[in-house]
């Protein structure tokens, strides 16, 4: 009975959080305004539409669409966080996890997908830049620059380039898995 438990909690976490990883690459889209035209906001759009558009609809029916920020996206992103938390609950424990412990973990669970959303896009970006120079040209590097661009500005304002070698991107990713890591042990319970 173990086993099913591990293999339960470990599909519910994979796919609750693809989920909340497609919805916050939509967020950040639309932050930086990426065209809908282009490939990946092609493919991500297309992933979140059925469910963002009909809200939206009904949302900003007389007026005009935001611009910058997303907040249907967020709204589904804290509600699929909530559904998995409860699942994860119930499987682990077996009890629907107070409200308090459902809020800290929601809110946790937030900034650490964030946080691992922008340590791999670093990652990615560190090995492209490495392994292709050339990589530039690919589609996603243009989304992967927008979201790495201002991270990488801070890094630099840290540690500046030391004789040709650019240390910025592994400080910022300290600090991102330092960030996550100080949150993730700092939640009550072990989920």
């Amino acid at each position: 009975m173990a086993g099913l438990i591990a293999v339960s909690y470990f599909l519910i976490t994979i796919f609750f959080n693809l989920i909340i990883f497609v919805l916050w690459l939509r967020i950040i889209m639309r932050y930086y305004r990426v065209s809908p035209l282009h490939p990946m906001g092609q493919a991500i759009y297309r992933l979140t539409d059925r469910i963002v558009l009909p809200i939206e609809a009904m949302v900003y029916s007389n007026k005009r669409r935001p611009h910058r920020f997303d907040y249907i996206s967020f709204s589904y992103i804290i509600i699929v966080e909530i559904i998995k938390f409860i699942l994860l609950g119930l499987i682990a424990y077996r009890v629907v996890l107070p409200l308090i412990y459902l809020l800290l973990f929601v809110i946790g669970d937030l900034v650490i997908q964030l946080g691992d959303l922008l340590f791999y896009a670093l990652l990615i970006r560190i090995i492209l830049s490495w392994a292709n120079p050339q990589w530039q040209a690919h589609p996603a590097a243009m989304i992967i620059n927008l979201i790495t661009d201002p991270l990488i500005r801070i890094g630099h304002r840290i540690v500046p380039n030391i004789s040709g070698f650019d240390f910025a991107p592994f400080i910022v990713m300290i600090i991102l898995k330092v960030i996550t890591l100080f949150i993730s042990a700092s939640l009550p319970l072990h989920l």
